[in-house]
């Protein structure tokens, strides 16, 4: 089974982030440094921290996406439950209107396939797969529903309605975080041109010549001036990434 809060990359993904991160760290520290063994050492260690955000951020975009299928299911299961379909009939039906919609490897698709295969072959209540699905993708939306679920099922002739609520609810939440990354896009954009702006100075008036940058290069004071601004990079870049960061 998946878990959706735990990353699913492959060793080889990771091993692979974790150079390109690392290469990228390298460029950067040369670029302030032009010490070619201090900028492989910091460049791999700094590698370590930026493969786990990129780790992490695919976390997040996978859940995402996950929440924006569940809300299709929630509306197919609805659709079908006003029918006039049982519980089960009306989840075999919205696993079918998905896969027109998705890919059959499509995170939904697994489940739902999963769910009707144990419920048909090991008898296992939808309660309990709808719960066991909400613990492994760690979100909010399914596990309310899964906790609403267990309480009203096979007791309330209000399905249809429930499901049509909470899909109401995850699609008003997506629509508020589409509403604030769209208000906040100009200020991330002037946020990166922050970030890249020092790093294309620095490269412009080294490939200029004449000795401008020695001093940065050369000397103690240098070298602790080139360090208290990647210090300011570093803590820049991750705030910006935490600021991006929207849960509604």
């Amino acid at each position: 089974m998946t878990i959706y809060y735990k990353c699913n990359m492959t060793k080889f993904h990771h091993i692979l982030a974790y150079i390109v991160c690392s290469i990228l760290c390298t460029v950067l520290v040369y670029i302030f440094y032009h010490l070619t063994l201090l900028s492989i050492i910091l460049g791999f260690a700094m590698g370590i921290l930026l493969e786990r955000m990129y780790a992490q951020n695919t976390i997040r975009k996978r859940q995402k996406n996950f929440r924006l299928q569940f809300r299709m299911f929630l509306e197919s299961m609805s659709v079908a439950c006003r029918s006039g379909q049982t519980e089960i009939q009306a989840l075999d039906a919205a696993l079918k209107d998905l896969e027109v919609s998705y890919r059959q490897d499509a995170d939904i698709v697994v489940e739902l396939k999963n769910i009707l295969r144990q419920y048909h072959n090991g008898g296992i209540a939808l309660t309990m797969l709808f719960q066991d699905l909400a613990e492994r993708t760690d979100l909010e939306d399914v596990r309310s529903f899964a906790t609403i679920y267990s309480v009203i099922a096979g007791k309330n002739d209000r399905i249809a309605d429930i499901l049509t609520e909470t899909s109401q609810i995850i699609g008003d939440k997506i629509e508020i975080e589409n509403e604030i990354e769209t208000t906040i896009t100009s200020a991330k954009s002037e946020t990166n041109m922050m970030l890249v702006l020092p790093i294309i100075m620095v490269l412009a008036m080294s490939a200029m010549g004449g000795g401008l940058l020695d001093a940065l290069f050369e000397t103690t004071q240098g070298h602790l001036a080139a360090t208290g601004a990647l210090v300011i990079f570093g803590i820049s870049y991750l705030l910006a990434a935490k600021a991006s960061n929207i849960n509604v």
